[in-house]
């Protein structure tokens, strides 16, 4: 019986230590999470300006 007590407070000890069990870990994942969007936007935002440049070089070149 106290093993199983033991191990039920260790289990509750480690799960309660993880990253989302503190305000300032939810924070970091958060924060995670919004980086990674803004990568994510850089590169389409990248690619939208290399396709607007093409686009354009065409333009030009039909108006020659």
């Amino acid at each position: 019986m106290k093993v199983l007590v033991l191990l039920s407070l260790i289990s509750v000890s480690l799960t309660a230590c993880g990253p989302e069990s503190s305000p300032e870990g939810r924070m970091g994942i958060k924060i995670d999470k919004i980086q990674q969007s803004f990568d994510s936007l850089k590169a389409q935002n990248a690619a939208l300006a290399d396709s607007l440049h093409q686009i354009r070089q065409e333009l030009s070149a039909t108006k020659k």
